[in-house]
């Protein structure tokens, strides 16, 4: 469980460092959850499925960020990783576990019940779900981040925050370079 609480610290300090833009002009209203919202590569990012991991009103102002962890994702699917490895073994204990079982903030366990409802699903189901998703993208971005930037050695906030402008950097590169695979069809 321990290790589901990192991957979940992980995942927040990697979106953090992301960014977000901000475009108050578009309501997620005018989108189906079926509506593309980005292509990387060959890899359709849906609305509903930017609607799964991200309260309504991120959604749209995720968009880029969601277009920057997939390339993160396929990038460290083409590496050699053991990253399959581990998404098998943690799969037994991600189908084990239940909401109650692990130490959140208030403000993460709202978010889960939140989304429950919204996705008219059980909070128990939401919460299976959204851990297994969470922790497979999360132990592909920290793969990718730690063989493709560098490992974290992080021992105090100005270390991590180092640490986070190589990434956030090395991750503009990643855009940079790829520009012509990545098609943002929703502003």
């Amino acid at each position: 469980m321990k290790r589901i609480s990192l991957f979940i610290i992980a995942m927040s300090v990697l979106i953090s460092l992301i960014g977000c833009d901000s475009n108050e002009h578009r309501s997620l209203k005018d989108y189906d959850d079926s509506d593309v919202a980005a292509i990387v590569r060959d890899k359709e990012i849906t609305i509903g499925e930017m609607r799964f991991l991200y309260a309504d009103e991120e959604v749209l102002s995720s968009i880029d960020d969601a277009v920057r962890m997939e390339l993160m994702i396929q990038e460290a699917k083409k590496m050699n990783t053991d990253v399959p490895d581990k998404i098998d073994s943690m799969r037994k204990t991600w189908e084990t576990m239940s909401l109650d079982d692990i130490e959140m903030e208030n403000s993460q366990r709202s978010f889960i019940k939140s989304q429950a409802r919204k996705l008219g699903m059980e909070p128990e189901e939401y919460f299976k779900e959204w851990i297994e998703i969470t922790s497979v993208r999360s132990l592909y971005i920290m793969e990718y981040t730690q063989k493709a930037v560098r490992q974290l050695e992080a021992s105090n906030d100005e270390e991590l925050a180092a640490y986070n402008k190589e990434v956030s950097e090395h991750l503009d590169e990643l855009v940079k370079g790829n520009e012509k695979d990545i098609k943002i069809l929703i502003r």
